[in-house]
């Protein structure tokens, strides 16, 4: 277009990401383009290494790499490179299935050491970065609240259906609850509960 030196009036066809592309990269012409997109990310291995990272993170508090958005050469580098291979290759071996590496990981000796201080191991590794003991865990306003819900008998157990204000009287569990991003529950902004207008990798 005239006076417009950049050509922003021509459409640019969809297509996988060029700097990740051994060759010009083909077109996504299948629909939305969406379920090509998908298929193309978790093609690329940094994808498998990213998923089983945020997954590790999500159980032990800390990543084997703990810049979880940063795989580059400004992130942290992994405590234990082989060990995040091995994980998503087995990973990759077992059908890219979410539930079957929480199970390999709930399973795993490091899951279920004790969080038992030892002098030795922390003059080492002070940050328990090699996980020679259990990490402490900080409960989440859905745990608080389900929990007293089902030690009270009071837990409404009910599966799916829309989300409802989380008012006194309701007892189902909190995951069910209405999450507002103009105003937030009155409980949850008790326990701490993240903005859900931001998004964040680690909550301090």
């Amino acid at each position: 277009k005239r006076g417009n030196p950049f050509n922003l009036g021509d459409e640019v066809p969809r297509h996988f990401l060029s700097v990740l592309s051994p060759a010009a990269p083909q077109p996504l012409t299948k629909g939305s383009g969406r379920l090509e997109l998908a298929e193309a990310i978790v093609k690329e291995p940094i994808a498998i290494r990213v998923i089983v990272n945020r997954v590790w993170k999500g159980h032990f508090g800390t990543g084997i790499v703990d810049t979880p958005s940063n795989f580059g050469v400004n992130g942290e580098r992994p405590t234990n490179p082989e060990l995040l291979e091995y994980l998503s290759q087995w990973f990759v071996d077992h059908g890219l299935s979410i539930k079957q590496l929480h199970r390999e990981l709930m399973l795993s000796a490091v899951y279920q050491l004790s969080s038992e201080h030892s002098q030795a191991n922390f003059d080492k590794d002070s940050g328990n970065r090699l996980y020679w003991r259990a990490n402490r865990h900080r409960m989440t306003a859905e745990q608080v609240r389900d929990s007293l819900l089902t030690i009270s008998g009071a837990l409404d157990q009910k599966m799916g259906g829309p989300s409802e204000p989380l008012t006194p009287s309701y007892s189902r569990r909190t995951v069910y609850g209405h999450v507002s991003r103009y105003r937030l529950d009155d409980y949850l902004s008790l326990f701490d509960f993240p903005s859900p207008n931001l998004s964040s990798e680690r909550r301090f």
